[in-house]
C-alpha cells in the first residue's frame, strides 16, 4: 500500500466540470468483493478541469464504475489515514497532484457499503504528473519552504474598535466593493476580542457552546501544502482537523474586497463561527489579506454582502515561515530601516551599531530589549565608520536608499541608491540553532549583503547572522562579538525594512 502526501491544486471532492455519467448496470450488493467491484470500470486521465485534453499522467481522473450506484473514492495518507477524494457517485471526476517529491505512481481505493453494512475496498494504480512547486496563495498559507505552516491569533493586529485595540475576532460593517490593504485601519470594525481568551465569554456564538482550548493567544492552526489544517490548544493539543482549498485566487489584483476564498471542511480553523448566527460553522472564509507573517479572514452576513451588512473577522500572524519573510517566494528587497524603533544615547531609529548581551532571553521587538549602546540613524552616517569596514572604503551601501534583494534561490545582490550592483552572493537559512535568542541563522557568503562589517574588530566580515526578528516587513539581524556570546559581551546589530 503506497503511502503519500497529496495536494489538490483544484477543488477537493467530486468536479462537475465534466459530461455527467449515469449508471448503467446493476449488481447484486452482497456479491461484490475486492476484486470484481471495478468489473466494468472505465477511467481516463486528462490534464485539464474540463476533460478536454487526454494525458497518460492526467492529474484529472474520470471515472465511471457501473457495479455501484455511489463509491467512496480515497487515498491513504502519509500518517495512515484516509484523505477522500470523491464521494456520492458511480461516475465523475477527481482531481490529485502528489507533493512535491513523491512518486508518481499512486495508489487509489475505491469503497462501497452494501446493504449488510459491510466494506468493500478494490483499489487501482494511476501514474500522474507531480506538483513542480506549489501555488503562490499555498506558499503563503503553508511556506513554500517548509511545506506546512503554524498560525496562532495575532495579538498586534492594529484592528481597533471602541477604543480597543488589536482585536483578534469580532464584527464590522460593510458593503463589500472597498477595500484598504490594512483591515486594520479600514474603519468597518465595530467590535471585537483582543484576547483569545475571551472568546470564552462568545461561546453563545459557537456550535457547540463549549471552550475546547481554542480560546487562547497561544492557540495554533497547521496548515499543510497537501491541503489539510490542523488546530491545537496551547498545551500542544490536537483539538480538531480538516482540509481546506483556496478558490478564486487573484494574487494582486483583487475584486475590490477579497484576494479569494479560503473553503475548508467543516470547524476545520480556529473558533471558525459566524458572529450573531446563533452556532453556525464558516467554511468559505473571504481572503482580506495574506502574506508571508498575516491572515485576515472575513465573512458577511450568510456568505455575500447584501448592501451594507454585517461580517465576521479573523486576525491571524504566523511567525514560522522565516524563508518566505526574507524573500517572500520570489525575491524581496530590503533597506535601512530608518523607522526601526531602536533607541540609544537619547537617539532614536538606529540601522547599524553595538549593543551588550549574554544571549539568554529575547523580546520579540529589538527595539524595546534596552541592550542597544550606541548606533547612527542614517546610513550615510557609516561614512564614518569605514574603520569597521574590511575596505576601509565607502561603496554607496552608505545611504538610506541602498538596498539588498533575497531571492528565494540563495542569491543576494546589493545596490546602491542609483540602482549600481555593490556586491552580491549567496546565503542559507538555519533554523536548527533557533535558540531564546534568535530564530535562526542566516548564512552568507563573505560580503553579500548590506554593510557587512562586526564593530570594533578592526575590519571583519560578518557570514553567520543571528536573525533576531523578522516579520514581512521588518527584519534585526544580530551577531555577538566573534560568533558566540561568552557572558555578557558586545554585539553588532542591523535593522532592515522592506523597500
Amino acid at each position: 500500500m503506497k503511502k503519500s502526501i497529496l495536494l489538490f491544486a483544484v477543488a477537493l471532492g467530486m468536479l462537475t466540470a465534466c459530461d455527467p455519467i449515469k449508471e448503467d448496470g446493476s449488481m447484486d450488493v452482497d456479491s461484490f468483493t475486492s476484486s470484481n467491484l471495478l468489473d466494468g470500470a472505465e477511467f481516463s486521465q486528462y490534464s485539464d478541469a474540463a476533460c478536454t485534453i487526454a494525458a497518460p499522467d492526467g492529474n484529472f481522473i474520470k471515472y465511471n464504475i457501473p457495479n455501484t450506484p455511489a463509491v467512496y473514492i480515497y487515498y491513504i495518507k502519509a500518517d495512515g489515514s484516509e484523505y477522500k477524494l470523491s464521494s456520492g457517485a458511480s461516475g465523475g471526476v477527481f482531481n490529485f497532484v502528489p507533493a512535491r517529491g513523491s512518486d508518481p505512481n499512486q495508489t487509489v481505493y475505491f469503497k462501497y457499503i452494501n446493504a449488510n453494512n459491510e466494506e468493500v475496498i478494490a483499489s487501482k494504480d494511476f501514474t500522474v504528473a507531480v506538483a513542480a512547486e506549489l501555488q503562490p496563495e499555498v506558499r503563503l498559507l503553508a511556506s513554500n519552504a517548509y511545506g506546512k505552516k503554524t498560525w496562532t491569533w495575532n495579538t498586534h493586529s492594529g484592528i481597533s474598535a471602541g477604543g480597543v485595540d488589536n482585536l483578534v475576532w469580532g464584527n464590522f460593517g460593510a458593503d463589500g466593493t472597498w477595500r484598504n490593504e490594512d483591515f486594520g485601519s479600514c474603519g468597518f470594525t465595530w467590535w471585537g476580542v483582543n484576547d483569545a481568551s475571551q472568546l470564552k465569554d462568545q461561546l453563545g456564538h459557537s456550535v457547540t457552546g463549549t471552550a475546547i482550548g481554542e480560546e487562547d493567544n497561544a492557540a495554533t492552526m497547521v496548515f499543510t501544502e497537501d491541503g489539510l489544517v490542523k488546530c491545537y490548544d496551547a498545551s500542544g493539543n490536537e483539538i480538531r482537523s480538516g482540509s481546506y482549498e483556496i478558490k478564486g485566487w487573484t494574487g494582486d489584483n483583487h475584486d475590490g474586497w477579497k484576494y479569494g476564498t479560503l473553503h475548508t471542511s467543516e470547524g476545520a480553523t480556529l473558533f471558525p463561527y459566524e458572529i450573531n448566527a446563533g452556532g453556525r460553522y464558516v467554511t468559505d472564509f473571504q481572503i482580506f489579506r495574506l502574506t508571508t507573517d498575516e491572515l485576515v479572514l472575513v465573512y458577511p452576513d450568510n456568505g455575500a454582502f447584501s448592501g451594507w451588512s454585517e461580517g465576521t473577522y479573523w486576525a491571524f500572524k504566523s511567525e514560522s515561515d522565516v524563508s518566505g519573510m526574507m524573500n517572500n517566494y520570489g525575491s524581496k528587497t530590503w533597506t535601512w530601516d530608518t523607522e526601526s524603533g531602536i533607541s540609544a544615547g537619547g537617539v532614536d531609529n538606529l540601522v547599524w551599531g553595538n549593543f551588550g548581551a549574554d544571549g539568554t532571553w529575547r523580546n520579540e521587538d529589538f527595539a524595546s530589549c534596552g541592550f542597544t549602546w550606541w548606533g547612527v540613524n542614517d546610513a550615510s552616517q557609516l561614512k564614518d565608520q569605514l574603520g569597521h569596514s574590511v575596505t576601509g572604503s565607502a561603496t554607496g551601501e552608505e545611504d538610506n536608499a541602498a538596498t539588498m534583494v533575497l531571492n528565494e534561490d540563495g542569491t543576494v545582490k546589493c545596490f546602491d541608491a542609483n540602482g549600481n550592483e555593490i556586491r552580491s552572493g549567496n546565503y542559507e537559512i538555519d533554523l536548527s540553532t533557533a535558540d531564546g535568542w534568535k530564530k535562526g541563522t542566516f548564512k552568507t557568503t563573505e560580503g553579500a549583503t548590506l554593510f557587512p562589517f562586526e564593530i570594533n574588530a578592526g575590519g571583519r566580515y560578518v557570514t553567520d547572522f543571528q536573525i533576531y526578528s523578522i516579520s514581512d516587513s521588518k527584519m534585526v539581524l544580530t551577531y555577538p562579538d566573534n560568533g558566540a556570546f561568552s557572558g555578557w559581551s558586545e554585539g553588532t546589530y542591523w535593522a532592515f525594512k522592506k523597500k
